[in-house]
Parts: structure tokens; sequence; C-alpha cells
């Protein structure tokens, strides 16, 4: 572990680089889908998003868009001779079509991505220093003065130099540098749950309070939360039966509840509950949430989030669950 102080070294050029002034929002957002130990990473020139995925049945993602970092650079022309490099032993059927051509993807360990960014603070706020597995650093604690004091925001450089280099952060906090480098893992075929690939019929934008009220009453033995968006009343409901017995949430479609409703289709729906529960963190940071059902019963929540760059985006979307006599075909596919 070595001591780093005074001024940063000057970056070297990159495929990706950016440059955040505060680390906390980006943690914030990382925090919403850390469920799972690896994420995926994808950058384009509009920002990052990172998503995880869970039994085949349910994709969280989080969107940072570029305005979140003071600086934010990203050479789409290398990102294009990178990826002609990775498809030239490929046949053209082997391709996906129409797959963007100046993204780059690469998976990384989350846990550990979210333990570096929290190195001067910890993930729950107190003093923390080291990386587990997976993330090597040079770093040192900041010993100030006065022990009391507050410390400053921590500033972090992200960079990314291509396929088969790391991942890397340079944090920064009063004087005190700390260089970590990630280990990045090629991308698996990822989860499509071809949410857009069916008409919405249902869509509604609840305040999240009233929400996260409802999330507190869902009998937590209940294996299925079911989920009902009519064009009469209620309006909106959602309900679970446990050992306990059941639990029934109705909203009407007022002002106080609701900021917009659209029902084109009367609905309701079951899903796994263990997996409708892991949004809690990302609806309790969240001020509204916008719901959406398509024609195949597949739910989207999507969380808006405050930050100091306007709002930021964290989007759930699950696979309902079907009866046995029930097709499941094409309900979802690996692209």
């Amino acid at each position: 572990m070595a001591t780093v102080r005074g001024t940063a070294p000057e970056p070297e050029p990159a495929l990706f680089r950016a440059k955040i002034a505060n680390v906390r929002p980006l943690v914030n957002m990382l925090k919403t889908i850390s469920f799972r130990p690896r994420a995926r990473c994808v950058i384009n020139p509009d920002g990052l998003v990172f998503s995880v995925e869970e039994s085949q049945c349910l994709v969280a993602q989080a969107y940072l868009r570029a305005e979140l970092f003071s600086t934010f650079s990203y050479d789409v022309q290398l990102a294009e001779y990178y990826r002609n490099q990775e498809q030239a032993g490929f046949d053209a059927e082997d391709l996906q079509d129409g797959e963007p051509r100046d993204v780059t993807q690469v998976v990384l360990p989350l846990d550990n991505l979210i333990e570096c960014l929290t190195l001067f603070y910890g993930p729950s706020g107190t003093s923390s220093s080291g990386a587990q597995s997976g993330a090597h650093s040079t770093a040192s604690l900041h010993t100030s003065s006065n022990p009391g004091d507050l410390r400053g925001a921590t500033t972090a450089v992200i960079a990314f130099n291509g396929p088969g280099t790391d991942f890397e952060l340079m944090l920064e906090e009063r004087g005190t540098i700390s260089l970590c480098r990630l280990s990045t893992f090629v991308p698996e075929p990822s989860v499509d749950l071809k949410f857009s690939h069916h008409p919405t019929t249902q869509q509604l934008i609840i305040k999240s309070e009233w929400l996260r009220d409802a999330f507190n009453e869902l009998d937590p033995t209940s294996e299925s939360v079911s989920i009902s968006i009519a064009s009469t009343e209620p309006h909106f409901r959602i309900s679970t039966i446990g050992e306990s017995g059941s639990t029934d949430m109705t909203y009407s479609n007022t002002e106080r509840i609701l900021d917009s409703f659209f029902c084109n289709e009367d609905q309701e729906n079951q899903y796994k509950l263990s997996l409708i529960l892991k949004c809690k963190q990302a609806l309790a940071m969240s001020d509204k949430t916008k719901i959406r059902i398509n024609q195949r019963g597949f739910l989207s929540f999507q969380f808006m989030i405050p930050t100091a760059a306007d709002v930021s985006f964290v989007n759930f979307v699950f696979a309902p669950l079907v009866s046995t006599d029930e097709p499941i075909a094409d309900a979802t596919t690996r692209v």
C-alpha cells in the first residue's frame, strides 16, 4: 500500500474516460442493482448503462447519463475498430442484426467496483481501506490534523482502454490519491425480456412514497404478488396471499397519488415476490415511479432518482409467472 499526495498524474489517452466530482451519486445508483456480484457495463456516447440479471426473469439497469460526470470522453472510432476486430472471426449470419457498433460492453465485478469507489468512506459511510479479489489498488487513508473534521467529496476518474484491459479508477480526496484496477470479463449473451417487442397496454406514474408503503405491507411469506391495472375502480391494485392471510392495496386515479394514468386493456398478472423486492433500494431513493405493463404481461418499473445532474433512471423489467399449461416459448431470449 502506497501513499500518494499532491497533483494527480496526467492521464493517458483511453477508449473511455470520465471524471465525477463526487462519487456518492454514482455509488448510490450502483447499489440499486448490487444484488448480483457482476454487472455488464455498456459504454456509449450518451453515458454508461450498468445491468444485472436474475433467473432469466429479471433485468435491472442503472442509467448514468454523461451529464452526471464533469467530463465524459468516449472515442467512437476506436470503439468501432475494436468491435470490427472482435467480429472478424464470425460469419455474417452469426452477428446480431442492428446491434450498435458505437458501444463498448464489458463485465465488471460490481461488488469490487463499489468497494473501490467507497475506499475513503466505506460502503456504509465509515472509513474503509483495501479491496478484495478482483481489485488491485494502491491507496492511503487521509490523516487530518483535526480528526473530527468532515471529509471532502471523493472525486474519481474512471477509464477503460478496451478489450482485455483493466477498468481503472483514480480516486482523490483532500490531496490523497488512490489508484484501483478492476479485472474485466468478456460479456456472455444477455437476457432480453423483449418488453419493447410488444405494445404497452398499461402505464402510470405514481409518487414513490405510495409505492413504498405498498411494498412495506407485502406479506414476505407469499410466493407471488399480483399487480392489476384497470380502467375502472380500483385503477391500481397490489396484493399478496401468504401464511398470515391476504394483503390488498388499492389506488385510485387521483392527482394526489398518480401523476399520469393510461389503460388500454384491463390486466392482472402474477410476479415472483422475491424478485419484485429486489428493487426496494431503487424505490427508496426515487421520487416517482413509472409502471408499465405490455401486452404479454411483462412489467417495467422505472425509478426516477434525483441527482445533481437533474434525474437519473433505474429500470427493472420482470417476466410474469405463467401457469403450467400456458406456453412460455419466446418469453425470453438470449442475444
